[in-house]
């Protein structure tokens, strides 16, 4: 019956070392792939880890950014009640004063309402257009009044009327 070696020779640096050694004493280099203190095993262990954290945060990303319900579901819940076409000169030219009210029908607060303002002449023609963000909070089921800029395209006797609603609003809870 054969002894039980007690060394072995290293895979790498070809030295005699222990035969139970997981490390070589002479070149440092990892002798066994079983071991959690192996760089490769713990380098392995850290990318499923992120792997998976960024696998569930990707899966709720869409709740953090958006959640439900979303504007587009409900694209009446915020209405212009009424709107009145101002202008002003500044130092950079003739603006549009858009001022009003509007209030949220459903019972969610929503932030930043996107506009869109078309601008018509005395014939109904279709003459400009503008799309403005005002950065204001609509609580559930109450008014906040408005005010948009717009840069005319046009001289001041071009236009006529005006049509004011809104696009787009974020859920007050959405983190972006």
């Amino acid at each position: 019956m054969n002894a039980p070696t007690t060394t072995r020779d290293c895979p790498c640096c070809a030295e005699s070392i222990p035969a139970r050694a997981r490390v070589c004493p002479r070149c440092r280099q990892w002798l066994s792939w079983r071991s959690l203190r192996h760089p490769v095993v713990g380098v392995v262990g850290m990318l499923a880890m992120v792997l998976g954290v960024g696998w569930v945060f990707f899966q709720h990303v869409e709740q953090w950014y958006n959640p439900r319900p979303s504007f587009s579901e409900i694209p009446h819940a915020l209405t212009v009640l009424e709107s009145r076409l101002n202008w002003v000169a500044t130092e950079k030219g003739p603006r549009i004063y858009l001022t009003g009210l509007l209030t949220n029908h459903s019972p969610r607060a929503w932030r930043d309402p996107e506009f869109e303002c078309r601008f018509f002449d005395a014939a109904g023609q279709l003459i400009d257009v503008g799309h403005r963000t005002s950065f204001q909070t609509v609580a559930a089921g109450a008014d906040s009044g408005f005010r948009l800029v717009v840069e005319p395209q046009h001289p001041r006797e071009a236009y006529h009327s005006h049509r004011l609603w809104v696009t787009h609003a974020r859920h007050v809870r959405a983190l972006f």
